[in-house]
């Protein structure tokens, strides 16, 4: 069983109350937000901030170790998430992105382009970087990269932190998820 369920618009008719009835607890809710690409604000970050396409099998553990503890994902797991990234069926769909300032790896984003939408992901900034503008910068370079791939649509689910800013960006609440966790057997 996985260690959450999110149950949304997309979801069947009576899954949140079959959670609940087979004793999942409901742990809080998670915002959906789109934004038409042609409608993102712009934003700047720190002048020396550089965004770069992920590009090859050392950048890539480089971005998957960037973001990892973001997810609480602690450094014992770096070897098996770089190679469940490497191995991505959807890796064609995507783009990957690392911001990086004085050459350090300062966060990530990635743009996956599914369904016609520009599906926002793994935006993340270490805590010693944040509130800098990084992952606005981020966000808005994943943007531009569905909509040069011809996309018309963002979205993504924010996390307290990330909402705010997504709202500066031009985002709006579309939905929401609820969030349940299993029982404990």
């Amino acid at each position: 069983m996985p260690w959450q369920w999110w149950v949304g618009p997309d979801s069947a008719d009576g899954v949140a109350d079959a959670l609940v009835e087979h004793g999942a607890e409901r742990i809080g809710t998670i915002p959906v937000m789109a934004v038409a690409l042609d409608r993102v604000a712009e934003v700047t970050g720190p002048p020396e901030l550089k965004v770069e396409t992920v590009q090859g099998a050392e950048a890539l553990t480089e971005w998957a170790r960037t973001y990892g503890p973001s997810f609480a994902m602690g450094p014992e797991l770096a070897h098996d998430i770089v190679r469940i990234e490497a191995a991505r069926g959807d890796a064609p769909r995507m783009v990957r992105l690392t911001a990086r300032l004085e050459g350090k790896a300062v966060g990530t984003a990635l743009m996956n382009d599914a369904h016609g939408v520009a599906g926002i992901y793994v935006v993340t900034t270490p805590e010693g970087y944040r509130r800098r503008g990084i992952g606005a910068v981020l966000t808005v370079a994943a943007l531009a990269a569905g909509q040069q791939r011809g996309l018309h649509i963002g979205t993504l689910q924010a996390s307290t932190l990330g909402e705010p800013v997504y709202t500066r960006l031009g985002f709006e609440r579309v939905a929401e998820y609820q969030l349940f966790k299993p029982p404990v057997s």
